[in-house]
């Protein structure tokens, strides 16, 4: 299995902003000026594995919907960005400048594709309900390729032992039309609620890499996916 093309890409761009990069061109050019045989240099991929491949997809793909929502959390593209390069083998430091503009290229393959309407959650949801609608959305994409039951055994199996979470009917993340009661969580229950998701993914990818991609793509918030590589 090969990276894709546009993530290729991407790699391509992120090395060229790097400064370590830049240090090593003879010449004073622009970033994006720097010809592609000589980024490509630097790309070894021949030794990931399957898993390996689909993890260095997502983290391209996260890294490039953090940029675009919420391009003031550096530290987490920093963070991403190293895993990348660790992936790669690539020793580099993490570059706190080369937050540049990525984005041009996929503002472009963007415009060219169907746009699905999607509900706007808030990305700082201290509300029950929010997170109600967050395991629905997973279940709903992880049902596809795993089942009902599965999923639903997957959730038991990894809550979190809070006697508060016992309120939380499972089964209710089957249901479209279910409408919890509005709720205002503690920082304590939105972050439990966090690692059971968290949780639950990674359970999940044991049998299906893909789900992280496949998630982000279904426009699950960054941050929550985000937890996974921590």
């Amino acid at each position: 299995m090969n990276i894709s093309p546009v993530s290729r890409h991407y790699l391509r761009r992120l090395l060229a902003e790097h400064p370590a990069i830049q240090s090593y061109v003879n010449r004073d050019t622009h970033p994006l000026g720097i010809e592609e045989k000589y980024l490509e240099r630097y790309i070894h991929l021949d030794h990931l594995t399957y898993p390996q491949i689909n993890q260095l997809e997502f983290l391209i793909e996260l890294h490039q919907k953090i940029k675009v929502n919420e391009p003031h959390q550096t530290q987490q593209l920093q963070q991403i960005e190293q895993k990348i390069f660790d992936l790669i083998g690539l020793e580099l430091p993490v570059s706190h400048n080369a937050l540049a503009d990525l984005m041009s290229f996929f503002s472009q393959v963007a415009k060219t594709q169907e746009q699905i309407p999607r509900r706007s959650v808030n990305y700082e949801s201290v509300n029950l309900a929010d997170y109600y609608e967050y395991c629905r959305r997973i279940t709903e994409v992880t049902v596809r390729y795993l089942g009902k039951m599965i999923v639903t055994n997957y959730w038991l199996l990894t809550q979190p032992r809070e006697s508060w979470l016992a309120k939380i009917q499972v089964d209710q993340f089957h249901n479209r039309n279910f409408t919890p009661h509005d709720q205002l969580l503690t920082n304590h229950e939105a972050e439990t609620l966090q690692r059971w998701i968290r949780d639950f993914i990674q359970h999940c990818c044991r049998v299906l890499p893909t789900l992280p991609r496949l998630l982000l793509a279904a426009g699950i918030p960054s941050h929550l996916l985000y937890e996974l590589i921590r």
